[in-house]
Parts: C-alpha cells; sequence; structure tokens
C-alpha cells in the first residue's frame, strides 16, 4: 500500500514540474520577469499561442526593419503612414516595423539635412535605415553632394526588378522616362504621391485689399497687377500685408519660375526636347525680366530670408501675405494645422505668359530602400505595401491629391469642395501631360541643372531689388557648360 502511494506521490510531482514547464507564469521567461514593450512608434505583431499538444516552442527572433517615415504632423498623411506600418507588422508575424521621423531623428525636417543624413551614411557604409524617405528633391541634394547623378543604382534598389511593382503603377509612370529622370535613371520606389502646383491665395485678405483673383487660366500680367494693387494698398494702410511667402531653406518662388519658362516653352512635347542655345537663354532673360517688373513693387514678405519654411507653414494662414506658391500638398499640412483657417485657403492656377496644354505638377516617389539593407527583403515588401489599390484610394480621400499607384479612384474626381474641384479640373484639363523638374535641366541642358539653386538665389535678389536681370541673366550663362 506504501509503495503504490510512493508511486502516485511521485507521478503527481512530475505533472505539476511538467505543468510549470508547459505553462510558465504570464511575464516569466528564464526565470525573471518580462518587461512590456514601450518603444515608441514600433510595432510588431502578437507571438502565437503555445499548445501543450506539441510542447514548448522557440520563440521566434524579432527581425526589426528601420523606417524613416514622412508625413509627422500632417494630418491624415500621418493617419495612413502609421496605419500601413500597424497593418504590415499584424500581417508578417516576427517582424518589427521601426518608424522613425526626421524630426525625432535629426530634430528637425529639412531635405537638405536628410540629404546630408544619407551622404554619411553612403560613405560610412553602416546601413542603419532599411528604408529611407527620398524624393526627387533629396535624390538631388545627395547628387550635388556626392558629385553622381547615379548614385542611386550603386546604392538603392531599382522597384522596375520587383515583381507586380510595374504592374501596380499607373501606366505613364513606367512609359514616360521622365519620372526615372527624377531619380537618376531608375524608378526608386512606389509613385504614392502625386501633385499640382498652385498659386494659393487667402481670400480673406484679398476681399479686405479689394483684389478679385483670377482662378482659372491666370496670366502674367493678371498676377503682376495684383501685386501692384497690393504695393498701392501699402503705402497708407495701418497693417501693411505682404504679397507674396518667401522661406530662405526653400524657395517657393521657384516655381513661378518654373511655370513662367514652361509657358514660354510651349508644347507639353517641348519639354523633353533640347532647345537651341539662343532659345533657352532668351527664354531665361524674358523670365528674370518678369521678375525685375515684380520686384519694384517689393513683393516679399519683410525677414522672408530667416524663414524656415516647414516652422513657417502657417503664415498664410494668418493673414501675414496674400500669395502662396507651393504643391497641393499644402491642403494636408494646413489642416493639420488649423482646420478652420484652411478653408481661407484657396488654389488658383500658375500664372503664365500665354496659354499651355500641360500642367505643373508630377508624381514622385516617397521613399527608396537601401540596396546593402540586412533586411531588404522585407523593407520590399513594407514599400510593395503601399503599392495596392485600397491604400491609393485612401490617399486621394485623405489628402485631396491624385497618386501614381492604380486604383478605383472615382470618389476622389466628385468636386465637393475647392480643393477636390482644383484636383477635378486639373486632372480633366490636363490628364496625364503633368510635368515638374527640380533643377533646371530642361531649360539648361542636364549637364547645367546643377545651377537650379544658383537661379533661385537670383530671382530673390530681383525680387528684392538688389540686382537686376541682366546682371542674374549674365550670372547664369557665364556658368553654364
Amino acid at each position: 500500500m506504501m509503495r503504490t502511494w510512493t508511486i502516485a506521490g511521485l507521478a503527481l510531482v512530475v505533472v505539476i514540474v511538467g505543468a510549470a514547464w508547459l505553462f510558465p507564469p504570464r511575464g516569466a521567461v528564464g526565470g525573471s520577469e518580462a518587461q512590456p514593450d514601450v518603444r515608441p512608434q514600433r510595432w510588431a505583431a502578437p507571438k502565437a499561442v503555445e499548445t501543450p499538444l506539441v510542447g514548448r516552442a522557440e520563440q521566434q527572433t524579432e527581425l526589426t526593419v528601420n523606417w524613416i517615415g514622412h508625413w509627422l504632423d500632417e494630418d491624415l498623411r500621418e493617419t495612413l503612414v502609421r496605419d500601413v506600418a500597424k497593418e504590415f507588422a499584424l500581417t508578417h508575424p516576427g517582424v518589427d516595423v521601426n518608424l522613425k521621423f526626421p524630426q525625432e531623428i535629426l530634430g528637425q525636417k529639412a531635405k537638405p539635412l536628410s540629404a546630408k543624413q544619407y551622404v554619411n551614411i553612403i560613405r560610412s557604409g553602416k546601413i542603419e535605415w532599411d528604408i529611407i524617405w527620398l524624393d526627387d528633391y533629396i535624390y538631388r541634394f545627395v547628387a550635388e553632394e556626392l558629385g553622381d547623378p547615379e548614385w542611386g543604382k550603386k546604392y538603392l534598389v531599382d522597384f522596375e526588378q520587383v515583381p507586380g511593382f510595374s504592374e501596380s503603377q499607373k501606366s505613364f509612370i513606367i512609359s514616360d522616362p521622365a519620372y526615372r529622370n527624377l531619380t537618376g535613371g531608375m524608378l526608386v520606389g512606389p509613385y504614392l504621391e502625386g501633385y499640382y502646383f498652385a498659386l494659393w491665395y487667402n481670400k480673406d485678405v484679398a476681399q479686405r485689399l479689394g483684389l478679385t483673383i483670377k482662378e482659372r487660366g491666370m496670366t502674367f500680367d493678371d498676377f503682376l497687377g495684383y501685386v501692384r494693387q497690393i504695393y498701392e494698398y501699402n503705402q497708407t494702410a495701418e497693417t501693411p500685408v505682404a504679397a507674396m511667402y518667401e522661406s530662405n531653406d526653400w524657395a517657393t518662388t521657384e516655381f513661378l519660375f518654373h511655370s513662367l519658362v514652361k509657358s514660354e516653352i510651349g508644347d507639353f512635347g517641348n519639354l523633353s526636347i533640347d532647345l537651341p542655345l539662343e532659345r533657352r537663354q532668351a527664354i531665361l532673360l524674358k523670365v528674370f525680366q518678369a521678375f525685375e517688373q515684380m520686384g519694384q513693387y517689393k513683393p516679399l514678405m519683410p525677414g522672408w530670408e530667416h524663414n524656415v519654411w516647414f516652422d513657417t507653414r502657417n503664415y498664410p494662414l494668418d493673414d501675414r501675405c496674400v500669395f502662396y506658391f507651393q504643391g497641393t500638398w499644402m491642403y494636408s499640412h494646413w489642416r493639420g494645422i488649423d482646420e478652420e483657417k484652411l478653408h481661407k485657403m484657396v488654389p488658383t492656377e500658375l500664372p503664365v505668359f500665354q496659354p499651355v496644354n500641360h500642367a505643373m505638377g508630377g508624381y514622385i516617389p516617397t521613399w527608396a530602400v537601401m540596396k546593402n539593407s540586412p533586411n531588404r527583403k522585407t523593407a520590399i515588401q513594407l514599400l510593395m505595401a503601399w503599392c495596392e489599390p485600397r491604400v491609393a484610394e485612401k490617399w486621394v480621400r485623405y489628402t485631396k491629391n491624385p497618386t501614381g499607384i492604380k486604383g478605383n479612384l472615382s470618389e476622389a474626381t466628385l468636386g465637393t469642395d475647392v480643393y477636390e474641384q482644383y484636383q477635378a479640373y486639373m486632372t480633366n484639363k490636363y490628364g496625364e501631360r503633368v510635368h515638374h523638374s527640380a533643377n533646371a535641366d530642361y531649360l539648361l541642358g542636364r549637364q547645367n541643372a546643377h545651377l537650379q539653386e544658383e537661379i533661385n538665389d537670383n530671382i530673390r535678389l530681383i525680387l528684392c531689388g538688389e540686382i537686376t536681370a541682366q546682371k542674374a541673366y549674365d550670372a547664369i550663362v557665364t556658368q553654364c557648360k
């Protein structure tokens, strides 16, 4: 009898020990209490529930994808980024998405600063980020720092080689070489973001000044007339108001320069053709002279040279100027700052010398994958998640902007407010005939693309009355190769 009880007791001990081994207390791993994951902006899929029928499985090692995001504090754009990150982590067990924004990494959002960060990464060979924030401007800044317009072919994944990518983009993204030319002759990632440039105006301020703004088909002479009226108003006003916003780190008046140049070039097909040298130089001088006409009315906001663009995006909302040259992405910026004040701002077509059959705008990549990324395969999968039609639909609905991703976008063109109406008008009028270049290659030739920053400096000096159009023209022409 005693022997029977002894055997039963030993069996009970074995069962208890086995149960403890199979079912450890919650929070206890390896004899120590597990700490909750409190890392910011990081998402991971829940671990699979272990089953006692198959014994204790080894815990899966996390793979962390490091992603430099975009659109922090930009309303529903930021929401979409976070949603995609969370969903990707949930649908990819064992993958940890470490999402950080430039402001968190570098202290501020500035494209030249991000470009310097990538140059340092390339030169050091230490790939700390699998996915980097990269648009055509940042690509250009990196190219200038490295002295290599095709640096992407050495250091970035070519997404045209990724299965399913080409089929997910709208046909013109693949067929038109202009999009590859934005980033060194390759497609570096999904062309999620579409945009049009606009001359935004504050309708409350315009009404106070007695201005009636022509929202469609505005000519340069129309715009010059508005600038002159504002100047005349300021001569007696107790509180003067600037005609145009400008900043020191992003030359927003550059977009007026491009609009005037392209309207003088004429047909959409001519934008990709090398014009005779004399013709190009004549266009450059004419546009500089147009800026000189505006300069006599002191159009720029006082103290503009101290304006950091991201920190002063609110100035138009705060009635500090009438006009603001920027892309349609400002809808998200301003909605995130103050949804009520947003409704002051109205987008209009950019001023032109003569009617055009194309719009200033385009489609750009937002992110790229480093070729030597330790998690390249997973990083590519994450960017491919942006190529789904349902994501494209969300983008258009959230941002009131077009997209280069294929999808059912009928809801986006209903025109329920002035922002959707502007997008619908531009899309219906110009279709795929959109063009923008972050440099002067289409005017001065590819070998002189780097002179855009020099041009930007000169047009602001002309507007301030510090140099003449002829002097600016001479300075640029003498540097042309």
